[in-house]
This record gives structure tokens, C-alpha cells and sequence, in this order.
């Protein structure tokens, strides 16, 4: 019987995942599960493990369990050379933690799954995939990919030094973060092009494509999204004066945005989304690059074990 493989991020969480990892391997110790962890050391690192991991063991890689934020998700979707029969699972230990919410993950559910060997998967549900002008290879997300303005806090927050996080004060200066990108960022000219439409807006604050509704740390972005759907969610939000945008983010904290001036929503397979000059694109909270993107329903399934 194949052993499980489990990849940590340490430092994801504020080194809560660290905290979460201890406490599991006592667990699986005493039942004597077979499993080999793998600890991440930097940004990237679990997509480079989780493509070695797959590569070396090839048709042993079962089951894979990852600990960490998004952020890891990410990576380790991207690193694997298939999905097709591995049994993942996932306990959230992250910041945002937007794939808990968006895919109902418990994590006294993913333990006892752990401990239920041999039992295949019941819950298959659509990634979303995306394809940058500049590369030629077909990357995953499972949350949301969106342009401009939460793009820009995501790189700014990738560029803090590393002190600060040694130091735990990251969550401190966000706040801080988002209010200078707030007062500074330029609306751009989003056009798009779906399934024979496309359309124009000329001031676009930050347009988003989604899997699920969860983004942002809980804010309902999209509250129609269904990840076991074949289609994505995309929202679109032109710009507005600082007072409104802020009533705007308070209405997208419990859904209730969608209908509201300058907001445009609407389903579909796929999406190419280009700009009037490069503007930066994000997924699952990592920064990727820069539009133009073409953005489609994934030709892989994520089978969760949750």
C-alpha cells in the first residue's frame, strides 16, 4: 500500500502550519501511517518538491497532503505532473485560507481521512487554469487570478523584507500597505473577449476571476461561484471615489456588491483579458505576471479528499 507524502510550509500562517505539522505527526506516529514530509525553505519550494516528488515516484504518488496557506496550494498544484490519481488533501494553515472556505475543508476531516487508508475519493470538483502571453505552459488556480489593484498589495507585501516576518510585524504593516496603494494606484482600460463578446471599460480599479466566492480572507467576490461547476465567475469593478470603493469592499464582505453601479458579473468557460498597458495579474494570492491573460476552465480536476 502506497505511504503518504506530505508537504509543509513552515513559516505559512505566521508558523502556524509549523505548530499544526507537530501536532499531526504525534498523531499519525502513534498509528503507525507510513508517510515521508517534506518541509519547504522558500518561496517556490513546494512547487519544486511536489514536481520531484511525482517525478521520482511516479505511479507510488497516491496520496499527497499539504499543510500551508494558498499561497502552497498553489505551488503544489502547479508542480505536480498530474492530478489525475492522486488523492489530495489539505489542512489550511495559511493567512487567508480562502481554499478552506471555498472548498469546506474541515480539519478533523482531513485527520480521520488520513488514518482511512485505501478509501478512494468522493469529491471532484474544476480548477481554474490561465495562460500568460509571455509563456507557453498552462498554470492552475483553485481560489481566484485577478488584475490590478489586489495585485499590486500582493507584490508590495511580497517585497517587505524578510525582518519583518522574522519579527511576525507583516499582518501590522498590511493595513499600511493597502492604504498607500489605495491613494496612489492608477485605474487602467480592461478589455475583454468571451465566447464571440467583447467589451471595454475604460476605468478599471481590479477585475477578478473566480472558482469559488471566497477571496480576500472571507470576502464573498463572487457568492454564485461553484467550484464543482465548469464554468468561472468574473467580476469586474470600475473605479469609484475613495468612500465608495470602501462601501464597495464593506457590501463584498457578505456578497451583497453584485448589481451595484459599476460592478459587472457574469459565467463563463473562458476569458481573455488584455489592457491598455501591462498591469499586474495575481493568482491565489501569488503574483504571476503581467496581462494580457488568457483565462479558461482547467483540462485537470482537483480530487479532494476533505
Amino acid at each position: 500500500m502506497s505511504e503518504w507524502y506530505i508537504i509543509i510550509n513552515p513559516k505559512a500562517g505566521r508558523s502556524s502550519a509549523l505548530r499544526v505539522w507537530k501536532s499531526l505527526q504525534k498523531e499519525l506516529q502513534k498509528t503507525n501511517i507510513s508517510y515521508r514530509s517534506f518541509m519547504t525553505q522558500h518561496p517556490g519550494h513546494a512547487e519544486v518538491l511536489a514536481r520531484q516528488i511525482s517525478t521520482i515516484q511516479d505511479d507510488r504518488l497516491k496520496r499527497l497532503l499539504i499543510i500551508g496557506g494558498d499561497g502552497t496550494i498553489h505551488e503544489v498544484l502547479n508542480g505536480l505532473i498530474s492530478l489525475q490519481d492522486i488523492q489530495l488533501s489539505v489542512i489550511p494553515a495559511g493567512s487567508a485560507n480562502d481554499f478552506k472556505r471555498g472548498f469546506s475543508i474541515k480539519k478533523s476531516d482531513v485527520v480521520k481521512g488520513l488514518k482511512k487508508a485505501g478509501k478512494s475519493l468522493t469529491r471532484t470538483y474544476a480548477l481554474g487554469s490561465f495562460q500568460p502571453k509571455d509563456s507557453g505552459s498552462e498554470l492552475y488556480f483553485a481560489n481566484h487570478l485577478s488584475i490590478g489593484f489586489d495585485a499590486c498589495i500582493a507584490k508590495k507585501i511580497s517585497e517587505l523584507p524578510k525582518w519583518t516576518g522574522i519579527l511576525k510585524l507583516n499582518h501590522l504593516i498590511q493595513p499600511f500597505l493597502f492604504l498607500a496603494v489605495a491613494f496612489t494606484f492608477k485605474p487602467f482600460v480592461l478589455s475583454y473577449e468571451t465566447e464571440g463578446e467583447k467589451h471595454t471599460f475604460k476605468k478599471i480599479w481590479f477585475a477578478s476571476v473566480s472558482n469559488h466566492p471566497y477571496y480576500g480572507g472571507g470576502m464573498k467576490i463572487a457568492p454564485h461561484a461553484n467550484p464543482r461547476e465548469e464554468l468561472l465567475d468574473v467580476t469586474i469593478i470600475e473605479d469609484r471615489p475613495m468612500l465608495k470603493k470602501a462601501a464597495l469592499l464593506f457590501a463584498m464582505s457578505f456578497g451583497k456588491h453584485l448589481g451595484a453601479d459599476g460592478v459587472t458579473s457574469f459565467k463563463t468557460k473562458d476569458i481573455y483579458l488584455h489592457t491598455n498597458e501591462r498591469v499586474l495579474f495575481q493568482a491565489d494570492g501569488e503574483v504571476i505576471g503581467s496581462t494580457p491573460v488568457f483565462v479558461k476552465t482547467g483540462e485537470e480536476h482537483l480530487r479532494l479528499k476533505a
